[in-house]
């Protein structure tokens, strides 16, 4: 596929909607986030349930660890979504002045 590759494009649009796109592209990211690792805690956990008596120690283990993984990514995707600890860890360690 050849693109048409002139100077001024008829349906060019101003600056300010690339920066709708942007944030448009960044809730889609953000959005992506939470709903991936929320859908593999519930898989990781799903498996666990029902699984659980057919599988040896050393799978459940690893299981286990990657159910973990997956809380911690949900964590770090609320906290990103919202920034709700970062915004309490400033206030937490600002010195206190006298």
């Amino acid at each position: 596929m050849k693109k048409n590759l002139n100077n001024k494009i008829p349906h060019e649009q101003p600056s300010k909607s690339i920066d709708q796109q942007e944030k448009i592209d960044r809730e889609k990211r953000r959005r992506l986030m939470i709903i991936g690792a929320s859908c593999g805690l519930i898989l990781c956990l799903t498996t666990l349930v029902i699984f659980k008596k057919e599988m040896s120690e050393e799978v459940i283990g690893i299981l286990y660890m990657i159910t973990g993984i997956f809380g911690a990514c949900l964590t770090e995707a609320y906290n990103f979504e919202f920034g709700f600890l970062k915004k309490k860890f400033r206030n937490k360690n600002k010195p206190k002045r006298e």
